[in-house]
């Protein structure tokens, strides 16, 4: 009776070892050593998907009636479209690259999700931000300097790129959480204008007012490196605040000297 009893109790256990194709045991078990290579595998496909979203932001103007009229707005158009497909490639890799950096963390899942994935995350953005920059700097300098002859402005199109804002909505909301809790308002609302990048700048319609826009446009690539650097270093200092003090909690200590 005790054997019957005992072979009914382990049934689920019996037959789930016969199921076939049967591996989700292991992969609940093995979720938490894992996290960190399943991340580096969502950046991944998030690379993919971004990708695709510049492209199609890209090749959008042949179905939207955004090639202009005219030989020369419509080879313009097409030049412009050329090279924003060009820049869709670099834009997906920093996006990997970034999949890469996560997936080589060593650190427990703390650090992993407080630390790693939100630095890697606001460099991924920053560096995307700054390559459409780029980009859009070299269309308008070439639209300016050809004094519209070759316009490739109406190929412009980084709308898209507001599908990013979620990837440091976290972080920077952690960093305002922080420094209002500290008493430091202020500091936060620097941080959120460190949020807001502009990357373009309109002339004014002449030859000269459109060649200093397009060259202002170059000077905010380093403008918007400059913030990158400057909120990594800030939420850095942040992290190194709240680490130290989850350490001094799980082991507090005084400064008292006993004899």
């Amino acid at each position: 009776m005790e054997k019957l009893l005992n072979r009914l109790i382990d049934l689920p256990s019996e037959v789930n070892g016969m199921l076939p194709w049967n591996c989700w045991n292991s992969c609940m078990s093995d979720s938490e050593g894992n996290l960190a290579s399943w991340a580096g595998d969502f950046f991944r496909i998030g690379a993919f998907v971004t990708w695709v979203c510049a492209v199609w932001a890209s090749l959008s103007i042949l179905w939207t009636g955004g090639m202009g009229e005219g030989a020369e707005a419509i080879v313009g158009s097409l030049l412009g479209m050329l090279l924003w497909v060009y820049a869709a490639f670099p834009i997906a890799m920093v996006v990997r690259g970034a999949g890469e950096e996560v997936a080589a963390s060593k650190g427990d899942t703390v650090n992993l999700l407080f630390y790693d994935l939100p630095m890697a995350t606001i460099k991924a953005v920053g560096y995307i931000t700054a390559l459409v920059a780029v980009f859009g700097a070299i269309v308008a300098a070439v639209s300016a300097v050809s004094a519209g002859f070759v316009d490739m402005t109406g190929s412009y199109d980084a709308a898209y790129m507001s599908n990013f804002d979620y990837a440091y909505a976290l972080p920077a909301s952690a960093m305002d959480a922080f420094t209002g809790m500290i008493g430091l308002e202020w500091v936060g609302g620097v941080l959120n204008s460190f949020w807001e990048w502009d990357v373009t700048r309109a002339g004014d319609g002449t030859w000269a007012g459109d060649v200093v826009a397009s060259a202002w446009e170059f000077v905010q690539v380093a403008v918007i490196l400059a913030k990158l650097y400057v909120v990594m270093a800030i939420y850095t200092w942040v992290w190194t605040i709240l680490n130290t003090l989850f350490n001094w909690v799980k082991s507090p200590s005084l400064p008292i000297r006993s004899k």
